[in-house]
């Protein structure tokens, strides 16, 4: 798209009253929302850790993103309520018929400071190899690093941070085309690895019928769940479910730069078979003498199943029983998973547990 130039973008009937939109022009998202027959365009990647704005809330002229709660005036770009602290940049928007234009480079000629998502790059990755896991709805996905068209980049990014895949030929989703992953390998691999569960919503059946080979575009990288850069203090991961990505990336990458940090991770899932990157976890573990990982089950097993790990939901119980008062008192603690899981272990922390809110760290997956 040329500078200056309207692209069409979505049509009106397709973004109701009080309703948002995520669409992709140039490589960049974008949350087109709806107030009151009035068009508004706003980056959609959160200025804080890369939120998607059009999965938030939108309330009067304020949108709030479904991760941390930070909103912004869909009309300034301004921040409304932190953890954020920049602002969003925006766009114009014009309308021919029923047809949504919008003008990418307005956000820059008014002066708005883009979000991160204008500062990320796309690149086009192979799909190497898919798997499917027996008696779960989980699916994992390995991507070539390096570009296949044009320049031969490395995609490049720190561990625990997401991309945007679009996988083309997505219709008539209601959360758009393109979705967030987090890239659970680390960098010291040479390919890059998703997973997810899929659903039954466009996205995710096209994702489901990628054959080998399947180039896509991928944008990013983008995020601060990152691991923190003072290994004196331990790093404590609670994951939920498939929650777990990020801090398969975390561990891959202490354990291959023999980092100098304590790391011990607690991982709730349904049953055994739902327990994700065991075996890379396992083989973590005997490499790496400063990481402990405690799987716990929710459900019970069937019958003839023997499990002699922890049982039950992760709760302040558990964490005492593994660790020591010196690291309750120095420990950064992550948390990843679930809304209501994410809720409970905040809470758990904070009011049971003490935790300073400054050495929480935060990672929901609002939807699979």
């Amino acid at each position: 798209m040329n500078s200056g130039t309207f692209v069409k973008v979505a049509n009106r009937k397709d973004i109701t009253d009080s309703q948002m939109r995520e669409v992709q022009v140039e490589g960049q998202n974008v949350c087109i929302a709806n107030i009151e027959g009035k068009y508004y365009a706003i980056n959609n990647t959160c200025s804080h850790e890369g939120g998607p704005l059009a999965d938030g809330k939108l309330e009067g002229y304020e949108v709030e993103c479904p991760w941390h709660q930070s909103k912004f005036d869909v009309r300034t770009g301004d921040v409304k309520a932190p953890p954020a602290t920049k602002p969003q940049a925006i766009y114009q928007i014009k309308i021919e018929g029923d047809d949504i234009m919008i003008r990418l480079d307005s956000g820059k000629e008014e002066g708005k400071q883009l979000g991160k998502g204008a500062e990320s790059s796309e690149y086009s990755l192979l799909l190497q190899e898919r798997q499917a896991f027996e008696g779960t709805d989980i699916l994992t996905l390995r991507f070539s690093k390096q570009e296949q068209d044009g320049p031969k980049r490395l995609f490049e990014y720190i561990a625990g941070q997401f991309a945007f895949f679009d996988i083309g030929n997505v219709h008539n989703d209601p959360k758009g085309p393109i979705r967030h992953f987090t890239i659970a390998s680390s960098p010291t691999e040479d390919f890059m690895l998703i997973s997810t569960r899929i659903r039954d919503s466009p996205y995710k059946k096209r994702l489901d019928s990628l054959p080998h080979g399947t180039v896509v575009k991928v944008r990013g990288p983008e995020g601060k769940f990152t691991l923190h850069e003072d290994y004196s203090r331990p790093a404590v991961f609670l994951s939920g479910g498939i929650g777990v990505t990020p801090f398969r990336s975390m561990i891959k990458y202490a354990t291959d730069k023999n980092l100098p940090v304590r790391i011990i991770m607690f991982d709730s899932n349904k049953n055994k078979q739902n327990i994700l990157y065991k075996t890379d976890f396992d083989n973590c573990t005997k490499i790496n003498k400063n990481l402990r990982i405690i799987h716990t089950i929710t459900d019970e097993e069937p019958t003839g199943e023997e499990w002699k790990g922890e049982k039950g939901r992760i709760d302040a119980a558990m964490l005492k029983k593994y660790l020591q008062p010196a690291e309750f008192e120095n420990s950064i603690f992550y948390i990843c998973g679930p809304p209501g899981m994410v809720n409970a272990m905040q809470e758990i922390l904070d009011k049971n547990l003490q935790v300073p809110s400054e050495r929480i760290k935060v990672e929901e997956f609002t939807g699979y």
